[in-house]
């Protein structure tokens, strides 16, 4: 429920939404148009209540299981990076501490 009023106060302003909770802890998102899906998945990302949110589309056959999710890209910021790190293998080097650098 604190999802589901969270998310209607942010998206709601928009259009209308409407929250479904699976039984896995995953949630499903239906909105009244397309406008307003394209504009949720474009504007992110989303929080509630200090967890960030990994939405999709919703594709044919997409399994819904957990641990189907094996990464997420995030973009970091690195603030006070020193001039001569700031190169290709410089800025990997410091982004390999917090995954896999794209």
């Amino acid at each position: 429920k604190v999802v589901t009023d969270q998310l209607e106060k942010k998206w709601g302003k928009w259009g209308s939404v409407q929250v479904i909770t699976g039984a896995n802890g995953n949630f499903l998102f239906k909105f009244d148009n397309s406008a307003l899906c394209d504009l949720v998945l474009s504007n992110g990302p989303w929080e509630v209540w200090g967890a960030y949110l990994a939405l999709r589309r919703w594709e044919e056959g997409m399994s819904l299981s957990k641990d189907s999710f094996s990464g997420i890209p995030v973009w970091v910021k690195l603030p006070n990076v020193l001039p001569e790190l700031w190169t290709r293998h410089g800025l990997s080097y410091g982004a390999s501490a917090l995954g896999v650098p794209l």
